[in-house]
């Protein structure tokens, strides 16, 4: 049994390479917002405004574990799709380098903000998006950078990435 991780900003792309690798695998997807909005029906956003970010993050915290715990006991290989500030929790970071192979999909600001576009459904973004995003990664890098595996998508194409991110899961033991 093999669990991935992806790990990384908003934008990109973890939801949507998560399901195509999985797809490939045949592995199970989860998507942790995914997950927490179906938890509350309502959406990320609407539970950041609502009760908090402390509050947020406990809730993914408590998820994660029970996601790990749950996969654990199925013995299904899977990939997770983790929420850009998931990495931030230390509680977290020790479970998901302890109980996965956590790969870092590591995406240049400036293709972003071209994928987050005005940032509505983005609770992180504040203001301007650009100056948000940057002021975020700056942040979390330091978490991310711990990850088993960084793949820089700079210039790397939708199949280029896949590949890369096949090529990590054939050489994990």
């Amino acid at each position: 049994m093999k669990i991935i991780t992806l790990i990384g900003m908003m934008g990109t792309g973890k939801s949507k390479f998560g399901r195509l690798i999985a797809k490939s695998y045949n592995f199970a997807f989860y998507d942790l917002d995914l997950l927490i909005e179906k938890k509350f029906n309502n959406t990320i956003k609407a539970i950041f405004q609502e009760k908090g970010e402390s509050f947020f993050r406990k809730v993914e915290e408590n998820t994660i574990k029970e996601l790990i715990f749950t996969i654990t006991q199925s013995n299904q290989s899977s990939v997770i799709s983790l929420g850009g500030g998931g990495f931030d929790n230390e509680n977290t970071r020790t479970l998901l380098l302890e109980k996965s192979h956590v790969i870092w999909l590591n995406t240049p600001v400036e293709t972003l903000v071209n994928r987050v576009g005005d940032g509505s459904k983005r609770p992180m973004i504040r203001g301007d998006i650009k100056k948000s995003i940057s002021e975020l990664l700056r942040k979390r890098v330091k978490y991310y950078s711990l990850c088993h595996d960084e793949l820089n998508t700079n210039k790397l194409n939708q199949n280029q990435i896949i590949e890369k991110i096949s090529k990590i899961i054939s050489n994990q033991n």
